[in-house]
This record gives structure tokens, sequence and C-alpha cells, in this order.
């Protein structure tokens, strides 16, 4: 089986960061499941209506011909995920036809996940009122969708950093995505994981593959401070948690921490 293993750096300074970062992992990961590693370091639409939006939505691209053309299976990475080398093969049991992911509404655990976001509702409500009522909408996915504009269905939250896919059954749905859909709010609204996440729901095709598979590192962080009942303080004891969360996990998604994977 042929299998791309596939992600996007637009930008010298985002592929400098992953060549410093993360790119030795993930060659060492790639070579012991036989996966072909694939960096897509230009833009695969110069439109001006993809120049206007992140580069994150041409993640909707990859599954045409030109890139996907010959393989059967295509895993998509974000470039801010750091590669456990010793992790097993990410698509094992992910059937063809389904797309693998996991579901950010129960991570770290369901309980711990409405924890995290109620803290950071009732943080936020006084300095900024409308991103806690963003944060509100992440307590129930199908709110979620709907604070998007989306119909208000569907009960999971399919975090769009790892995918595991097929370009004969796949490339359609992305498409879809990519030309049926705007950026209606940037980073805050998260581009476009939540119409992938609705439309991909819509025709049943999700598949949970191991939560370690796309460990969220801001999560993780901000469950830990809930545990511990305080800040990390110091950059040692937050780098030292780290490092024990890419230990234990498979692929540590550092989004939206990016001075640590730069310390990294």
């Amino acid at each position: 089986m042929h299998v791309a293993f596939c992600t996007l750096t637009i930008g010298d300074a985002y592929l400098r960061l992953w060549k410093a970062s993360a790119e030795r992992g993930w060659r060492l990961y790639c070579e012991r499941h036989g996966y072909e590693l694939v960096v897509i370091d230009k833009p695969l639409d110069i439109t001006a209506r993809a120049r206007a939006r992140s580069p994150a939505w041409q993640k909707c691209l990859i599954l045409g011909s030109d890139i996907a053309g010959t393989f059967d299976r295509v895993v998509w990475v974000d470039a801010d995920i750091l590669i456990n080398p010793a992790a097993p093969p990410v698509l094992d049991d992910v059937p063809v036809e389904k797309i693998g992911a996991v579901d950010e509404s129960r991570f770290p655990t369901a309980d711990a996940h409405q924890r995290i976001v109620k803290r950071l509702a009732e943080e936020w409500t006084d300095e900024n009122p409308s991103v806690a009522q963003n944060w509100r909408s992440f307590l129930n996915p199908a709110d979620w969708h709907a604070y998007a504009g989306l119909p208000r269905r569907h009960g999971h939250a399919i975090q769009t950093g790892v995918l595991v896919m097929s370009p004969r059954h796949h490339r359609e749905l992305l498409e879809h995505v990519y030309y049926h859909y705007e950026d209606v709010g940037g980073e805050a609204m998260n581009y476009e994981m939540r119409p992938l996440s609705f439309e991909i729901q819509e025709r049943g095709l999700q598949h949970w593959i191991d939560q370690r598979f796309n460990a969220l590192l801001g999560f993780l962080l901000l469950h830990e401070r809930i545990v511990v009942k305080r800040e990390l303080a110091t950059h040692w004891e937050k780098m030292t948690f780290v490092r024990g969360a890419f230990e234990r996990n498979y692929f540590l998604h550092i989004a939206g921490h990016q001075e640590l994977l730069r310390d990294l």
C-alpha cells in the first residue's frame, strides 16, 4: 500500500521551524512504517480568495491528482506537530472508506474537556464577552458548529490536525468544503475545522483513532493547571511537562504554543 504522510509549510519561517523542530521525528516515523513524506511548501491555490484566508484551508486540496494521484492513503498532519518516532502506524484499523480522526470534545477526557472550557469561558467573561461566548460553544459540538453558522447538529468536534484519508473516497468531500465554505472568523473560529468536522459527520465518515495521535498540548497544559491548582510557574517546569507529554503521546500538537516548539 502506497501511503503519503503529508503536511503544508508555506513561508520560509514556517518551513525553517518545521525543519529545526520536527523533521527528524517525522522522517524516522515514516521510515519505520514505510510512509512517503510529502512536504508542500508552495500554495496549492494562489487565487485572491486563497490569499485572503489562512493556508490552513489548503489541506482540503491535498487529495487532488497533483498531490495524491499515486497514493492509496493520505495521512494529513499539521506542521506544528511533534512525532514520537516510536509511535505505532496511525492508519492501522482505519477502514479505507472512513476518515480517521480524534474527537476534540473528548480530549483529554470528556469530563476534563468540560472543566477546561468552563474555566476558559469564566476567565474571559469580563475581559471579552465574545471570546467567552465562543468558548462556551465548545461545551456542545452542535453549538460549536452552529456558532460558525452551520446547522446545529452532530455530537463530535473533529480535530482536523491529523486525518487519515483515501483520495478515492474523500477528495470530493474535502474540495466541497474548500470551495463552498468561507472563513467566518479566522483562528478564533478554527479556520476550516468546523465546516470540515460538520461535513465529515454529515456523511457518517468519522472513525475514531487513539487520542495520542493528536494530543493537544494547549488542553493538556490547561488540564494540568486545573489539577495542580496553579499555573506552571517557571520555564523549566513548563518544559518538563511538555517533554513528558511528548513521551506519553504519539503525535503532540503544539497549536498555539509555537514558542515551546522553538524551545524544544
